[in-house]
């Protein structure tokens, strides 16, 4: 839960400093480019439920930090990762931020789906 707050605070930090920056213009665009390590959206069978099969659900560490939060099940665990996973775009969709493009530039992780992202303040024509 702590690292899903702390994901979702960063891009919110960014759009509090782009806000209350110094002598703003109402034609200025904030723009966020960077690895999301994740898709905008967490499919039962996408690539982010895989990662969580393989390399989250039977991790040791992981699972004695979620028995210690009363996790109770793997279910709930994948509700939590989902949650941490999905974080910077809800939190940026939250703020009015937008996203240039989507699935439609393609792959750009090893795994086979897009985790590169570009958020814009505001939508561009």
């Amino acid at each position: 839960q702590q690292l899903m707050n702390e994901r979702r605070r960063q891009p919110e930090r960014c759009d509090e400093f782009f806000k209350r920056r110094p002598n703003p213009h109402p034609e200025d665009l904030g723009i966020l480019v960077g690895d999301f390590n994740a898709t905008e959206e967490y499919l039962p069978d996408g690539p982010m439920h895989g990662y969580f099969k393989c390399g989250i659900a039977n991790s040791p560490g992981v699972l004695e930090d979620a028995q210690a939060a009363g996790i109770g099940s793997e279910a709930e665990l994948e509700e939590h990762f989902k949650a941490y996973m999905v974080s910077p775009f809800k939190a940026l969709r939250d703020q009015g931020w937008t996203f240039a493009y989507g699935d439609e530039i393609g792959i750009t992780s090893a795994f086979g789906h897009l985790i590169d992202h570009m958020a814009l303040s505001r939508p561009v024509p």
